[in-house]
């Protein structure tokens, strides 16, 4: 080392550029972090955090109703709310069970309703009509406060539980119910603790006046059995913007869309705060204004738990004919019915765990669904993530298979039957396929039906989107899927065959495959050589068969590339 240097000079050879050697010096090492990013990086401090505020604002609220209305009072409310409560919540999360959100966020958004929600309101409403009451009187206070501030508070703080879960948990929003759902939950949650200080302050003023509990149960009648879905009606069109705006692309839209939710959501709550000061008013808005609009929401929460099934009824078979799911699968999982007993027989032979697996692969497969249906609509074409988010979620089901795979192969679809429109010219008498004198499937002598199937073409599953590839058949497709779980000797069975349905859906099945070896018995079909299409027996009446795709090229290494 060169003493010119000095003692504090680092050993080894000067750099050639003494500002690069001064710079070398004297760089900052790096910078720790802070004890704040520290915890806040850690989920187990997150949620204990969150937990402990929760707590504190449950506590917090539970002290105001109970200087508010008594303790006697505040026993009673809770009692009396706590028989609608369950009613409403469980109607609430049986609507989007067919891709359900995680849990834990349906239990934090009812929390933060009848919690922080609820403690924001009661601080914000008695504050806000103090300030009235100098400035306006008493009436006109009230009046101003039910009307105004009430609507506009209280929708603010039961909406901002479906602002943190989208931007905390922004994967698991990917349709319009992820918004609607935790919103009306939150809704709830804050009807829960609005109707313990209603209940309990008719209750305390039917106690001065010895009236009994007579005006306690017409309030009970009116908000717990007349009129329970009014906060989760109001709420819902916030979650309704929120589930908009994931497929809108544009920025503007983004923001507008739950602002527009917001909007409406105070416009109704203030029409029914404002009908409730004006007697027979009231029953009109009820009956013409509010129970159409229930019904309208209700009916548009159908059609689109109806579009999620038919997505995967329409969208998984593509994913069959690469090798991702069994043939059967895609009937399997666009019924509730068939979903059910699925989850029984999960129950049975794996446990609780296995089920609950099941559930998630549910879960995933509609997502997956979704997923590819929402790029073939678009009319953009699909998202620039919509590769990644596609090789994700299969990569996911491909995982749960091991486990799963004897649940999904003993479960088989119930037999449905989906109305095909007859053809042009058909009447009352004629055969199902045409005139007289016509064959169901063109054969001769009889020759092809006029007026029934598709287009020439057409192909059974859609027009893939643009600039879609679909997935190559799985390097593994088909394995077998490990040992034995212990819950005893296999069953003998084999999935159905129809000679029919053309040759095995799977040419490469082997005697140690899931699969099995082809039967031998009377109506067996034997093994086909080469990859085959999806079966013939998805497609629809009036279908044509996917024409078969081309042989997987080997690699250098020996895996096949589609």
């Amino acid at each position: 080392m060169d003493a010119s240097q000095g003692p504090d000079a680092p050993a080894g050879p000067v750099p050639p550029d003494r500002a690069a050697y001064e710079f070398a010096l004297y760089e900052p090492g790096p910078v720790e972090k802070s004890r704040l990013r520290t915890l806040a990086a850690n989920q187990t401090a997150r949620i204990t955090v969150l937990v402990t505020a929760l707590l504190g604002c449950a506590v917090a609220v539970a002290v105001m109703l109970g200087d508010t209305i008594g303790v006697q009072g505040l026993l009673v409310g809770a009692l009396l709310a706590l028989v609608p409560a369950p009613l409403v919540v469980s109607a609430i999360v049986w609507l989007g069970r067919v891709r359900p959100l995680p849990g834990k966020s349906l239990l934090f958004a009812f929390a933060w309703g009848s919690c922080a929600g609820a403690l924001v309101a009661l601080l914000a409403n008695s504050w806000s009509f103090d300030k009235l009451m100098d400035l306006k009187g008493e009436e006109d206070a009230e009046l101003l406060g039910l009307t105004i501030v009430a609507p506009v508070v209280e929708e603010c703080v039961k909406g901002l539980a479906v602002l943190l879960l989208f931007l905390t948990i922004r994967q698991s929003f990917r349709g319009v119910l992820d918004g609607l759902i935790p919103a009306a939950v939150s809704a709830a949650g804050f009807a829960f603790t609005e109707n313990i200080l209603y209940f309990g302050r008719e209750f305390a003023a039917s106690e001065d006046s010895g009236d009994g509990l007579g005006t306690t149960w017409g309030t009970f009648i009116a908000r717990g059995i007349m009129s329970p879905f009014a906060h989760p009606l109001f709420t819902s069109m916030i979650g309704i913007g929120f589930g908009l705006s994931l497929a809108a692309r544009s920025r503007p839209a983004q923001i507008l869309l739950p602002l527009g939710g917001y909007v409406c959501a105070v416009g109704l709550h203030a029409a029914w705060n404002g009908s409730a000061t004006q007697g027979l008013a009231f029953l009109g808005v009820y009956f013409l204004v509010m129970m159409p609009i229930l019904g309208g929401l209700v009916w548009y929460v159908v059609i689109v738990r109806r579009d999620q099934l038919r997505a995967v009824e329409d969208e998984l078979p593509g994913y069959v004919a690469a090798g991702w799911f069994r043939p059967h699968e895609p009937l399997l999982l666009s019924s509730m019915a068939d979903r059910s007993r699925a989850l029984r027989t999960a129950k049975a032979m794996l446990g609780p765990t296995g089920a609950a697996r099941l559930r998630a692969y549910q879960a995933d497969a509609t997502l997956l669904a979704e997923l590819r249906r929402r790029a073939s609509r678009s009319r953009r074409g699909p998202a620039p993530e919509y590769p990644e988010q596609e090789q994700e979620l299969l990569n996911r089901l491909w995982a749960a298979k091991p486990i799963l795979g004897r649940v999904i192969d003993h479960t088989m679809p119930s037999p449905r039957w989906r109305y095909i429109k007859p053809p042009p010219g058909w009447a009352p008498g004629m055969l199902p396929f045409g005139p007289p004198g016509t064959a169901p499937y063109g054969t001769a002598p009889y020759g092809a039906p006029t007026g029934w199937g598709p287009p020439p073409g057409t192909a059974p599953f859609g027009p893939p989107p643009p600039g879609w590839v679909p997935p190559g058949r799985h390097p593994a497709a088909h394995p077998a899927w490990g040992a034995p779980l212990p819950y005893g000797a296999p069953v003998p069975w084999e999935p159905p065959r129809h000679a029919a349905n053309g040759p095995w859906s799977d040419p490469a099945a082997q005697p140690g495959a899931p699969w099995g070896p082809p039967a031998a018995g009377a109506g067996a079909v034997p093994a086909q050589p080469g990859p085959l299409g999806p079966p013939m027996w998805y497609a629809r009446p009036g279908d044509t068969p996917q024409p078969a795709p081309p042989e997987a090229a080997p690699t250098e290494s020996g895996e096949s590339q589609p």
